[in-house]
């Protein structure tokens, strides 16, 4: 059984961190703890990416870089749920 592979994290100020896992290192970009120009490199290799540019993060770039998809969303579900509310009053009485 082979081991996982490891990636290491080194951010502006240079500190590095070692994530055990891809999952993992895609966690901590979903939710924000790497910016785009923190580095990543595999363990044992020696090439630096920034994490903006990972083919792994794909998709997460995408849905970070257009906030204005979250608002409308949660727009359309506050106006689906007045609109629920309305009828609700408007069906009681």
């Amino acid at each position: 059984m082979s081991k996982p592979k490891r990636y290491v994290i080194r951010n502006a100020a240079g500190d590095e961190l070692v994530c055990p896992t891809l999952s993992d290192l895609h966690a901590l970009y979903t939710q924000g703890f790497l910016a785009d120009d923190d580095l990543i490199r595999a363990e044992g290799t020696f090439r630096w990416i920034p994490a903006g540019s990972f083919p792994a993060f794909s998709g997460v770039r995408e849905r970070r870089a257009d906030p204005r998809r979250m608002t409308l969303l949660l727009a359309a579900a506050a106006a689906l749920v007045g609109g629920a509310a309305l009828l609700a009053v408007r069906f009681k009485g």
